[in-house]
């Protein structure tokens, strides 16, 4: 089996148990829909909501990822989305981190995703 260095936008929208986060159109390419990651209205470039739609894709991708690396043996999985890791709740809040680990050319083009 080869290597698995990405995901496709298929698998991130299966990950998100949504039929339209991600809608094609055919003048502009994929458009992704974010107020259907921050549960909030989104209908100008000023709205807030970055933090918590970026947050919900990394999710979302690390849910694929998982998906994607089921049948693939150590060496071919990928492993550009580890689990996230979070802190002791404090004044109603956890603090969260999640990577994205990339394996990139020098030439800075082409980004995969690392393997393990």
């Amino acid at each position: 089996m080869t290597a698995i260095t990405d995901l496709s936008w298929q698998q991130l929208e299966t990950a998100s148990g949504l039929n339209n986060l991600i809608i094609l159109d055919s003048a502009n390419g994929l458009t992704l829909r974010l107020s259907a990651l921050t549960t909030a209205a989104v209908s100008t470039k000023n709205d807030k909501g970055v933090v918590q739609a970026l947050y919900k894709l990394r999710e979302l991708a690390a849910l694929a990822q998982i998906t994607a690396n089921q049948n693939a043996v150590i060496g071919e999985r990928l492993a550009a989305f580890p689990q996230s890791s979070t802190g002791t709740a404090v004044n109603g809040y956890v603090l969260t981190s999640g990577l994205i680990i990339t394996k990139t050319p020098l030439q800075t083009n082409g980004i995969l995703g690392a393997n393990n």
